[in-house]
């Protein structure tokens, strides 16, 4: 690789991925709090996929996107130095990215379910189904990635002749490049939630009409409308990373070397930003939702600060 093309592609991995770690961060964790502080959220089955996924989330940000960052910005991999850190990140990479995904699909099936017509479908987006399912997705998302845990291994690869974390056995390469990759965690879960997405989009236009409490009305709409626009927009970030990645499988040995390190800096731009779905949700939100700024102004001020202010004067020692 050209010295140009090196540099640019690791200042790319370095700003890029820490401002994405940080801005997840702190999106995640106001998810999660503005989700657990609000009644009408602690009971929506929707709301509940939307703060387990920020909690998903947040693991993804320590698991998958930190310990790259440290390996580009400072040389420190701990994945070649330990065969068990090794096993664990990639484990809980494919876990992680693989139920949030779920998370997000299930939301937006739930809201497809919540705004039906149909009161048979209406009773199954309810939150003691969601958490069931949510279990049930969770211990998937682990029995699958078991033999991650068996094939990932340090061997020393034969081009850099250095030691580094890689799948040992080339069927399992195969399978978990085309069919985990490509398919369970990027094209499926995209595939589901566009259809899934509209097909709610459309009964929403037909809420008004309904005999429906005003309260559930007004969630369901702003439910329906922030889990849309979080699709659509993390399909703009997941097919380049898709596309990308499908043209490095397809690589050999006699190809143009200008042309590997071009795409070499396309990936590392779309594999930074194949996380920023996991940590932008709360920034969506804000932006989508009128109603949801102003439930976060309220949980941050009227809720949590005011609280603290009570306990300070509570605590506070007055002289005699």
């Amino acid at each position: 690789m050209s010295a140009s093309l090196a540099y640019a592609t690791q200042q790319i991995n370095i700003y890029l991925r820490s401002i994405v770690f940080v801005c997840g961060v702190t999106s995640n964790i106001f998810n999660i709090i503005v989700f657990l502080s609000l009644a009408t959220f602690r009971e929506s089955s929707c709301a509940f996929y939307l703060t387990t996924m920020s909690f998903v989330n947040t693991l993804q940000m320590f698991f998958g996107l930190l310990p790259r960052t440290i390996n580009v910005a400072f040389g420190i991999d701990w994945s070649i130095t330990s065969l068990a850190y090794c096993k664990v990140r990639y484990y809980f990479f494919q876990f992680c990215s693989g139920l949030s995904y779920t998370c997000m699909t299930l939301a937006t099936i739930d809201q497809y379910l919540a705004t039906c017509s149909n009161p048979l479908w209406q009773r199954c987006s309810n939150i003691r189904l969601a958490r069931w399912l949510f279990v049930l997705s969770t211990i998937f998302w682990m029995l699958l990635g078991i033999p991650v845990l068996y094939f990932y291994n340090l061997n020393t690869s034969s081009v850099t002749n250095q030691t580094i974390c890689t799948i040992t056995n080339p069927a399992f390469q195969r399978y978990f490049s085309y069919f985990n990759l490509l398919i369970l965690l990027c094209l499926m879960p995209v595939g589901v939630t566009i259809l899934f997405g509209i097909l709610a989009y459309r009964n929403v236009q037909h809420l008004t009409y309904r005999a429906i409490p005003l309260v559930r009305r007004e969630t369901d709409k702003q439910l329906t409308v922030m889990v849309l626009i979080e699709d659509v927009y993390n399909l703009f970030f997941i097919l380049p990373y898709i596309i990308v990645y499908a043209l490095q499988l397809n690589l050999s040995v006699n190809t143009d070397p200008t042309y590997a390190d071009r795409l070499n800096l396309i990936s590392a731009i779309t594999g930074a930003l194949y996380y920023v779905p996991f940590s932008s949700a709360f920034y969506i939100y804000v932006c989508a939702s009128e109603r949801f700024r102003r439930q976060f102004l309220y949980v941050l001020f009227k809720v949590h600060v005011d609280r603290c202010r009570k306990d300070l004067a509570r605590n506070r020692i007055l002289p005699d």
